[in-house]
């Protein structure tokens, strides 16, 4: 679980509808629960989940595997479990992105190769690709700052991070990063992308600048950690911004802290006012935005257990004019945000909080999450 130390909309309206009216939607649990039972070496909190179609797919790093679960039978139906080494292997896999059954996407934690296996595990290419200077391998993590591949005319669009040291990092420097580039899949050249960091971001002192990004044909749109806005940026060059303020966040964000005994810094991370996740809504043509309000933490004991337990948390709705519409606040103790997934019904939280009374330890558990007038 070491990866969420720092882990860190349904729009019934038209356009045409006034702010007034928007108001009264809000997202909250409808009390309907999807049971998944699963084996002894499946734990119970995902380190990444994907819906593909009428699975949830599970990467399962105990076993270096895919799990593929029937939404409908909730059963396990398929399970893809890649050895170590040889033809086939597959060292670790950080996370991974599914075309279709026999195009299945796998990526390591720092080197430069994408796995292209086919539904029955069998390699069927490892594409070694450059990666720009002064940036870092394609980023792919189901749990963590989502920010899905998107495939189009054989090149592939990751997420990447700028090497160095966080701490270290300028604003100039930061101007210059990229938040992702394209991947050739045919020959492993990468291309440029106008995905840059937005102006002023550090001007007024160091913030982690973790993004996470919803890629589309034509644009992205992205969220960073210690920003309250939404930014869009279109293939042909056009920047947009958009308000997004949490009302349960710091008015401030704060900054990160000058001292840099751990515990602060974890601090910083991992209890102060910040935003995660932004996930797309497909069904709806709308956006989730996962946000954290700041915590009373005082001590290493409680600073170790949002580990798994991340405390009180927000769900923000951005229709796809990325306006927010609503917005709600989520006690801690019950959900493990970082484990959701979409479907035609709607949004999905998993219930397996360690401090929930009805935890099970045999089975994913989610809750349906609705939006409500």
């Amino acid at each position: 679980m070491r990866f969420f130390l720092i882990l860190l909309c349904f729009c019934l309206l038209g356009c045409s509808k006034n702010q007034s009216e928007n108001q009264v939607l809000k997202l909250q649990a409808s009390g309907e629960f999807l049971r998944i039972p699963i084996d002894s070496l499946t734990a119970n909190i995902s380190t990444g989940l994907v819906r593909y179609e009428d699975y949830l797919v599970n990467v399962n790093w105990n076993s270096n595997s895919l799990q593929f679960y029937d939404l409908n039978s909730k059963t396990l139906t398929k399970e893809i479990t890649y050895p170590s080494g040889g033809p086939d292997g597959v060292a670790f896999i950080l996370g991974f992105s599914i075309q279709s059954m026999d195009s299945i996407f796998l990526f390591p934690p720092v080197e430069g190769v994408i796995t292209l296996s086919d539904g029955n595990g069998k390699i069927k290419n490892r594409i070694e690709y450059q990666i720009p200077e002064g940036h870092t391998n394609a980023f792919v993590h189901n749990a963590y700052f989502g920010s899905a591949p998107i495939l189009q005319n054989g090149k592939m669009l990751v997420k990447t991070h700028t090497e160095g040291n966080y701490r270290q990092m300028t604003e100039d420097r930061l101007n210059k990063s990229l938040l992702a580039y394209g991947i050739n899949l045919e020959d492993g050249s990468y291309q440029s992308t106008e995905l840059t960091y937005p102006e002023g971001y550090l001007n007024s002192g160091l913030k982690f600048f973790e993004p996470s990004l919803v890629f589309h044909p034509e644009y992205t749109v992205y969220s960073l950690f210690g920003d309250h806005r939404i930014f869009k940026e279109s293939k042909n060059g056009i920047f947009e911004t958009f308000d997004g303020k949490s009302q349960y966040l710091d008015e401030s964000l704060p900054y990160f802290p000058i001292d840099r005994e751990r515990f602060e810094t974890q601090k910083y991370l991992t209890a102060s006012s910040r935003y995660e996740t932004l996930v797309y809504d497909e069904f709806r043509k709308l956006y989730y935005r996962f946000a954290y309000p700041t915590l009373a933490i005082e001590n290493e004991e409680d600073l170790l257990a949002l580990r798994e337990n991340p405390g009180p948390f927000v769900i923000q709705v951005f229709n796809e004019d990325l306006t927010l519409i609503t917005e709600s606040y989520f006690e801690g103790g019950i959900y493990f945000p970082n484990n959701h997934f979409i479907t035609e019904k709607g949004l999905y939280l998993s219930a397996n909080n360690p401090e929930n009374p009805k935890v099970e330890e045999d089975a994913f558990r989610f809750e349906l999450i609705e939006l409500v007038d």
